[in-house]
């Protein structure tokens, strides 16, 4: 017990701003053909944790 588990992101959350790695509009991204992260957050002491697994996904 202790984590408090999120919402999948596809990636772990990233600066907002424009100049981000995520580019204008987040159109279509690459990696989250591939990934499929999950972010986990204790509510004891607000520490989180993201983990990513390689999705195998046809047709892509």
């Amino acid at each position: 017990m202790g984590a408090l588990p999120q919402q999948p992101t596809g990636r772990p959350q990233q600066d907002p701003s424009p100049a981000s790695a995520w580019g204008e509009g987040h159109g279509h991204d690459p990696v989250n053909s591939y990934f499929e992260c999950i972010t986990a957050c204790s509510v004891d002491d607000g520490e989180c944790v993201t983990r990513c697994v390689e999705v195998l996904r046809e047709g892509d």
